[in-house]
């Protein structure tokens, strides 16, 4: 999606620009309050200070809208890979798997209501959403996929689990602690949640 012209091909100034960045942060900030259904455009723009027909002189609909969060999210999400990639030898690998769930809950603090709305529009099948997700998650796969190939390589996952198969499903694991954490939180304590999770974390992907 651009952020250079709008919906009229006209080059966004930095006037348009802080427009089009108001109207994103009043769909973030509806989302926090409000069911995806229940937000109409002109929610948006009474939101955000503008008019509705400036609201869709940046965006044809509020799901393109929430596309654009959509990736700013993906964009965030890309630094998790480092945590896989780093040095895991010894008991390394616990701490740059904490780090890594703690970065996790983090970003769903921040985008959480954004990344809601996303797995439900991508698991009723949304082509964009569900290609977000993809994108958005695709580095952390693969960096989690190279290590189960490697723990299996060595011997230590058995012959019939797949990489791929493995890295998605951890993923999504810490995924839904993140979700779910506010929830997890009533029953146990936060450094506990954080220390079990890597600790799975840690078992799925080394097989250690």
């Amino acid at each position: 999606m651009s952020e250079t012209t709008n919906k009229l091909g006209h080059k966004i100034g930095t006037r348009g620009a802080r427009t089009r960045r108001a109207i994103l942060d009043a769909l973030r900030e509806l989302l926090n309050h409000k069911h995806l259904g229940e937000i109409r455009a002109a929610d948006v723009a009474l939101a955000a200070g503008v008019s509705a027909p400036t609201f869709y002189t940046y965006f044809k609909s509020v799901e393109e809208g929430l596309l654009v969060l959509c990736e700013e999210a993906g964009g965030d999400f890309q630094r998790l890979a480092k945590h896989i990639h780093a040095d895991w030898t010894g008991d390394r690998a616990f701490d740059a798997v904490r780090a890594y769930v703690l970065e996790v809950l983090a970003l769903w603090g921040d985008h959480g209501p954004v990344l809601r709305v996303e797995h439900m529009l991508a698991d009723k099948g949304e082509p964009d959403f569900a290609e977000s997700r993809i994108k958005r998650m695709r580095r952390l796969h693969l960096a989690l996929e190279r290590r189960i190939a490697q723990a299996k390589a060595n011997g230590y996952h058995p012959q019939g689990l797949s990489p791929r198969l493995t890295s998605y499903e951890t993923a999504n694991l810490v995924e839904s602690v993140a979700a779910g954490f506010a929830l997890m939180r009533r029953a146990d304590t936060a450094e506990a949640i954080v220390d079990t999770t890597a600790h799975i974390v840690v078992k799925l992907t080394t097989g250690r």
